[in-house]
């Protein structure tokens, strides 16, 4: 199995896949025509997991790909995950709500059905962050910050050994429950751990060690820049 772990795959003008930092190249080094499994991150919003889902198809053609297969996971179809995933050479693990996803990911047991799979697994933001062994669910709506309930580390799928924060650019000035995201929890929390925090247009491939684009290790209270757009680095060279 190869992972690309992404923040945004899109073009900024929404109409394509963003070829920054080489990534197209890279899907094509490990696909060629295109059978992909669609995973959701909401099995309890199908019409907005249609309209997403279609619109990355649109993209991957877009961009040059022949789209032989496209399937959607729908909640009718999760009993033929197994066999799903076998005939997928592309799986894209896709944005949305950490927990929510996560919930999803272990209702379907998608853990157990992944683990032998072959191909090519593309986490789109909580996608990314739904791959790691540990999940940081870095709270992003009213009342996560605050609630004794909300856990920020989850049991993820286990496909990858690190954990990526997506859309660093726009995430490290926000605020939820009136606390600054990074400064207040964020950093607090990443004592003793180390997140990856990656912007729209870099991406990690945790499978070949590498990182491409903006991305910064935030460790021990602590953020230092580790890679820039243009630029490839060696993902276990960097602490």
């Amino acid at each position: 199995m190869n992972v690309i772990l992404t923040s945004d795959i899109m073009s900024p003008d929404k109409r394509q896949l963003n070829s920054q930092n080489g990534f197209v190249d890279k899907i094509h080094e490990y696909v060629g025509d295109i059978n992909c499994l669609y995973i959701p991150s909401d099995p309890q919003a199908p019409f907005l997991t249609h309209t997403i889902s279609s619109h990355y198809k649109r993209a991957f053609r877009k961009s040059g790909f022949t789209v032989k297969h496209w399937t959607t996971l729908y909640p009718l179809k999760k009993r033929r995950l197994q066999q799903l995933i076998s005939r997928a050479n592309l799986i894209i693990l896709a944005g949305g709500h950490v927990p929510t996803q996560n919930k999803f990911f272990h209702h379907i047991h998608l853990e157990k059905y992944i683990k032998n799979y072959d191909g090519l697994v593309i986490g789109i933001s909580a996608g990314s962050m739904n791959s790691a062994s540990e999940v940081y669910a870095q709270p992003e709506n009213f009342g996560e910050v605050k609630s004794t309930h909300y856990r920020r580390f989850l049991k993820g799928l286990g496909i990858v050994d690190i954990s990526v924060l997506p859309h660093y650019a726009d995430v490290k000035n926000q605020r939820v429950d009136n606390q600054r995201i990074m400064e207040d929890v964020t950093l607090p929390d990443s004592y003793g751990r180390k997140f990856y925090a990656i912007e729209d247009g870099a991406f990690i491939i945790p499978t070949e060690n590498k990182i491409y684009g903006n991305c910064y290790v935030i460790k021990d209270g602590r953020v230092r820049k580790v890679c820039n757009t243009g630029e490839v680095v060696n993902l276990r060279g960097v602490n």
